[in-house]
């Protein structure tokens, strides 16, 4: 009965966590671009799943010039994002933006472009884990990584 018990609910745990991010269903295919992604930063790094379920409830899309976040517990990826069509970049936002989730909660709060270039870490850290990237995204990251590790103070 115990072992029973136990595996049900180890079942009901792991569908807690995907199902524990809500994706509004606005445009044709934006939601199951981003169940995607958040499958693929599963099963590509598990320390960066864990920081993104831990510290996002809520995905929305807006007309930004760059995704972003909404505290204490939304990542708002921007159109812009969404129309590259790539399941990479989208995962990229979503370990960047969760990220800076979890960074919004230090205090006292790090310099912008501390948190910013911590925020390019952890997702080139990610980006180093896929079988396949794009190379505009490697660039995009390493590009940001490096300015933000110029200006951040230390």
């Amino acid at each position: 009965m115990r072992f029973t018990a136990t595996i049900i609910l180890f079942f009901l745990l792991s569908l807690r966590s995907q199902a524990q991010i809500r994706v509004p269903d606005t445009v044709d295919g934006w939601k199951e671009m981003v169940d995607s992604a958040i499958l693929l930063v599963e099963k590509t790094d598990t320390s960066a799943y864990r920081i993104l379920i831990e510290n996002c409830e809520e995905v929305e899309f807006a007309l930004t010039p760059f995704s972003t976040t909404r505290p204490p517990r939304t990542i708002v990826i921007s159109v812009k994002d969404m129309r590259t069509r790539s399941l990479n970049n989208i995962a990229c936002v979503l370990v960047h933006e969760s990220y800076h989730l979890c960074l919004g909660r230090s205090n006292p709060p790090l310099d912008p472009d501390k948190e910013e270039y911590l925020c390019y870490l952890q997702e080139y850290s990610f980006i180093m884990k896929l079988k396949e990237i794009e190379d505009w995204l490697f660039k995009n990251t390493l590009d940001m990584l490096l300015y933000h590790k110029s200006k951040s103070k230390n």
